[in-house]
């Protein structure tokens, strides 16, 4: 994976815990010093672990700035970008899902490739916040996915993985 396509995943994953409530709380409190809390609940503990999986929390609890910077400048490149299928995005918003199967399968696969990481398994609640940043209607989006194998949903619907499909 390029560092590019690495740093817009990394945009992805912010912008998704941005949207879930609880992870937004415990980077409020990190961010204006209150730090974590003495006694973290169970929640809290994974919210954390993920904030520091994505990097913006070091191990420290102290915020990443250089990542913050790196993905603050993919956010602005893309938006400068409006060719190939970036003509379907406005910034890293999806606009219109391509009428072309080819452009269609080419915006999927870039979107996964933002959205999961090639080793990653995630559950479906975890797949929604993340492509709920392209787009409003995450059920579209992940069954198109699933029906051009880009994303792999386990036999019992508890997880996705990435497909081997390109």
């Amino acid at each position: 994976m390029s560092q590019e396509q690495n740093t817009a995943g990394t945009w992805i994953q912010v912008a998704a815990g941005l949207k879930n409530p609880g992870m937004r709380q415990l980077l409020g409190a990190v961010l204006s010093g209150a730090g974590v809390p003495e006694q973290p609940g169970k929640t809290q503990l994974k919210d954390l672990a993920r904030w520091q999986k994505i990097g913006l929390l070091g191990p420290d609890g102290q915020l990443n700035e250089e990542l913050l910077d790196q993905t603050l400048s993919s956010a602005s490149a893309a938006k400068a970008d409006r060719t190939g299928i970036q003509r379907f995005f406005t910034g890293h918003r999806l606009d219109t899902l391509p009428a072309k199967p080819a452009d269609r399968h080419e915006v999927l696969v870039s979107i996964r490739d933002a959205v999961i990481g090639a080793d990653e398994q995630l559950r479906e609640e975890q797949v929604n916040e993340r492509l709920r940043v392209f787009h409003p209607d995450v059920a579209l989006l992940r069954r198109y996915m699933v029906d051009h194998a880009l994303l792999l949903r386990a036999a019992d619907g508890s997880s996705y993985r990435r497909g081997d499909e390109s």
